[in-house]
């Protein structure tokens, strides 16, 4: 079991998603840490673009706040990370071996060569040496996680929280409080293993390989939930109803968690063949600050200046019990069915593309690390409840596929919702509950 570390009270961890934002509250215990809040609330419409800069950090608070009442949640201490992909930037370089002192002149060098927006402005960044425990000790390189985002992309979420009344810790990136749910809660089990993290959002994958708990190769694999929706738009018109477009996607949506299944019977030898694929990008994930000493991407231990608007303040008394909120449970039809077949062969070259993407990532993480291995891929976001996806995946790529699962194999006291209910969103959890545990394991 994880040993508790920094924190002494409960920590809220905050996954704002361009479509869903997702909240835990954990609390360090004596056995490790103890999950005692979730919620899941839809994130409002047109407060974050699709590349994750909030547009409007007042609207996106009010609707932190009223999700955290919605779960019972009154802790003010939260992490969170950076919304979308292309509003922050992971890169892996290898550099000689160098000073602390020096490194740090170095890195203002490297931002510029390796951040491609760093010469737009005021970047806020972040680094960190990997230490890996099978390192040479006479190669004379090592390797260095560097992070970084926009000065107004930081700026806008911080904005955020504070219109939420909450109290900023720091701010994070998704793939490294993945890690620390799936890996860092149950270390015994993933000590001598390499496993790989698919976070399937809903604009992109967060994807990251980790070997004995250290981080590997982080990258985003440009496929995730809304590419199988629109599939169903694009395939279904007749089926999809509404006139407005955005009508349309989200009766496509209710018919992806209800319907999508990947049917095993109906693909041929190799699966759902890939129509279109991208070359590599520059690979993106985070950087592990996992040292009790070092620091997070933004850490607000030396204060932040807030903003000046009103917020509207939280009315006093208990809140009712609430229904469960969305994403509701996908509803078991026969394979047979008539309507779940239509929607396969629609998502079906989607599933193409995310197969061969994910397949590419291995290859080149196998070609770029000598004797590399890999024992497991865990799924987690809302996509990775599709059913049989695992199976599809693990038939495929020839490694064992599961679903995370972190509020099965974690101390859960959740009395709001029902288990059934948290085992259908514990998939979507990871990262809200990766933030909230950032400085209570080692």
């Amino acid at each position: 079991m994880a040993r508790a570390r920094k924190a002494t009270g409960p920590v809220v961890g905050l996954d704002v998603g361009t479509t869903l934002m997702k909240v835990a509250e954990v609390r360090p215990s004596k056995e490790g840490v103890q999950i005692s809040a979730v919620g899941v609330a839809p994130t409002p419409e047109g407060v974050i673009d699709e590349s994750g800069y909030i547009q409007d950090p007042q609207a996106l608070g009010q609707a932190i706040r009223q999700l955290l009442t919605q779960a019972g949640i009154s802790t003010k201490q939260v992490v969170t990370s950076i919304p979308g992909q292309s509003a922050l930037v992971v890169r892996v370089i290898e550099m000689p071996k160098m000073s602390p002192s020096e490194l740090d002149k170095s890195m203002a060098w490297e931002v510029e060569r390796h951040i491609p927006f760093a010469a737009q402005g005021d970047v806020v960044t972040d680094y960190a040496v990997i230490e890996r425990p099978d390192a040479d000790p006479n190669d004379p390189n090592m390797e260095v996680l560097l992070a970084a985002a926009q000065q107004d992309v930081v700026d806008a979420v911080v904005k955020a929280l504070f219109a939420a009344q909450l109290d900023p810790v720091a701010i994070d990136v998704q793939v490294l409080a993945t890690a620390r749910t799936v890996i860092g809660l149950q270390p015994e089990k993933y000590r001598d293993k390499t496993v790989v993290l698919l976070n399937i959002g809903a604009t992109a994958t967060d994807m990251g390989v980790f070997s004995g708990g250290v981080l590997r190769l982080p990258r985003t694999v440009p496929i995730a939930g809304n590419h199988f929706t629109q599939a169903i738009v694009d395939s279904l018109a007749y089926r999809v109803e509404g006139t407005d477009p955005r009508e349309r996607f989200a009766h496509a949506e209710k018919l992806k968690r209800e319907y999508a299944a990947v049917l095993l019977e109906r693909l041929g030898p190799s699966g759902a063949a890939p129509t279109y694929g991208t070359e590599f990008g520059a690979p993106t994930g985070l950087i592990d600050f996992s040292q009790p000493s070092a620091p997070g991407m933004v850490d607000f231990s030396a204060g932040y200046e807030e903003p000046t608007f009103d917020v509207e303040e939280e009315q006093p008394g208990t809140p009712e019990q609430p229904a469960e909120p969305a994403p509701p449970a996908p509803v078991e039809q026969e394979e047979t069915d008539p309507l779940r077949i239509e929607v396969f062969d629609a998502i079906a070259p989607v599933l193409g593309d995310f197969l061969a993407e994910v397949r590419r990532s291995l290859e080149f993480y196998r070609g770029r690390v000598q004797g590399a291995r890999i024992d497991e891929i865990v799924l987690c976001g809302g996509t990775a409840r599709m059913k049989n996806l695992d199976k599809f995946l693990s038939q495929e790529l020839g490694i064992p596929v599961s679903t995370a699962d972190p509020l099965t194999h974690q101390e859960a006291l959740v009395r709001r919702y029902s288990m059934p209910y948290l085992q259908e969103v514990a998939p979507l959890m990871t990262v809200a509950i990766g933030l909230a545990i950032r400085d209570m394991i080692d």
